[in-house]
Order: structure tokens, then sequence, then C-alpha cells
């Protein structure tokens, strides 16, 4: 089930953003009309990079993201109050997205709570502007845009990464409409819910069958 999940997700997103030269996607939610446009992603969120300092972290205060945390948005590193005060006046908020920009380039996740956070370098933070923040999640994983992130990062360094100004420039196809960026960022929401929960259905089977070989045999 967990595969056939993302299988689904993999086509849709195939499916449901414009191929490179076009302006429509291959299937469309009913209603919605013309061509999509396009425009620099600088042009449809600000850009902010995480603090380029080693962090001084702390057993509690204001959690700590870095690239290892992209998928579930939690940390158990914490730096002080005081250290966040100073070094972030911009910081994730509620319908912000993160994105991953060394190492691993281009995996993102919305922001879902206004509790503040600290955010490394590896990642940068898109300030919600003009997109629906689930759609653009989506958009960045769909063909178009990840082609694009990946012609403009740095393959030599080491790791590689992709600078904050050229994430700025990335190429983004979105429906002009509001309505149809909510209807496809709910979807694709609902589809990573239900993968998520496979996910930890496979991982208890797992630790089952482990504990189940460790007491069962000699």
């Amino acid at each position: 089930k967990l595969l056939k999940l993302k299988n689904i997700k993999k086509a849709m997103l195939e499916k449901m953003f414009p191929k490179n030269g076009s302006t429509v996607p291959e299937i469309r939610f009913d209603g919605f009309r013309g061509g999509w446009e396009q425009r620099k992603l600088g042009e449809l969120c600000d850009v902010y990079d995480g603090t380029h300092q080693t962090p001084n972290y702390q057993n509690n205060g204001i959690m700590f993201l870095s690239v290892e945390n992209i998928n579930s948005l939690k940390s158990e590193k914490y730096i002080s109050e005081e250290d966040f005060i100073k070094d972030f006046n911009i910081f994730p908020e509620k319908g912000d997205v993160l994105m991953t920009r060394i190492g691993d380039i281009g995996t993102a996740n919305v922001v879902e709570s206004n509790e503040p956070k600290a955010y490394y370098v590896s990642l940068a933070l898109l300030k919600k502007k003009a997109l629906d923040p689930y759609f653009l999640k989506e958009s960045i994983s769909s063909e178009t845009v990840k082609n694009d992130l990946w012609k403009r990062t740095l393959h030599i360094a080491f790791p590689k990464k992709i600078n904050k100004n050229e994430i700025a420039e990335v190429l983004v196809p979105y429906p002009e409409k509001r309505e149809e960026q909510e209807q496809i960022g709910m979807f694709f929401k609902n589809l990573e819910n239900l993968i998520t929960l496979h996910q930890r259905k496979l991982e208890k089977l797992q630790n089952l069958k482990k504990a189940c070989l460790e007491k069962m045999f000699v």
C-alpha cells in the first residue's frame, strides 16, 4: 500500500503540473481553464537562509531546525531565547515553506504553527507572499522546478548546495486562481498524510517482527 501510494503521488506530480514547454497540466480539477503563469520564485515569495553560525545548543528554549529535520519540522536541538532574538529578525511562521539547500536539494515542507523556530543555513525560508503554501511545496517537487533547481546547484561543492540568490531565480509555473492552487495543495497534502499513515504502520510491523524474532528463537 505504501509503495502504491508513493507511485500515485509520483504519477500525479507529473500529470498535475505542466511539463517543460507546456502551460497547462495533463490533469486538472473541473472548472479551471486557461494557461498557467510562470514567474521567478523570488517574485512569488521572499527567500531567506538561516544562520551561518554554529549554534550554542541548549537543553531547552527555541527549537533549532536543520536539513535533517525537514520531513517533521521537529528537532531535539534548542538555542536560547536570547540568541534567537539576536540572530533571527526573520523566522519561519505559519504558512511559510522551508526547503533544503545544502546536501539534500529541494525537499520542502510547510510550517504549520507560529511556535518560534530557528533554522540553519542548510535550509531556505520561503516567506508567504502570492502562492498557497501547500501548492508551493508540491510545485518544488514537480519536474520543471526540480530540473531548474538542479541546473542552479553547485555540484562541485561538497556538500553540493544552491545559493539563496539562485533559488530566487528558479521559474515556478502556477495557476492564477488561488482556488485551483488550494485544491492542488490539499490533494497532495491528503495524499501525503496517507503515505505517512502507512509508513508508520509498516514501521510498527517491522518492529513487531524484530521483537518476535528475538523472542521466538534461542
